[in-house]
């Protein structure tokens, strides 16, 4: 007796580790890293993640919230090589960044687990970027 095939009426998923940035990483930052990611990888679109955003200086630092009014905003990133390119990233975010993943929403709506950067140290001597937007930070 043959098995039975089962037909699957989900979307085939798309493969490679999501990334999702919020400061130097991002498109507008015109960092040199944002190349490097954007060569290794695919922009998927703008989303945001329950964090508070806090002005470190030349870039950015993330932190969890509880509360869904605080919002990070960035973008998100197909990664086509995930070991090569996190290892990469890992090496220039350094130790005051750990990462791990997240939830980020998506503009329709829809959420996704991505990698995300988060500051390890204490936030309390910076200034809290509000509306969480590094690049729109001083307008």
């Amino acid at each position: 007796m043959k098995p039975r095939e089962r037909k699957s009426s989900r979307k085939p998923r798309a493969v490679g580790a999501l990334l999702f940035v919020y400061g130097t990483l991002r498109s507008a930052s015109g960092h040199p890293m944002h190349q490097k990611l954007r060569a290794e990888s695919d922009f998927v679109g703008p989303g945001t993640f329950r964090g508070r955003l806090y002005d470190l200086g030349a870039f950015p630092g993330a932190i969890l919230s509880r509360s869904n009014a605080d919002r990070v905003r960035g973008e998100i990133y197909r990664l086509r090589e995930p070991a090569r390119t996190l290892s990469a990233l890992d090496a220039y975010e350094d130790k005051a960044f750990r990462r791990l993943k997240a939830t980020v929403r998506r503009e329709n709506g829809a959420t996704a687990r991505c990698w995300i950067y988060l500051y390890a140290l204490p936030v309390t001597r910076f200034r809290r970027i509000a509306g969480g937007d590094f690049i729109r930070r001083h307008g």
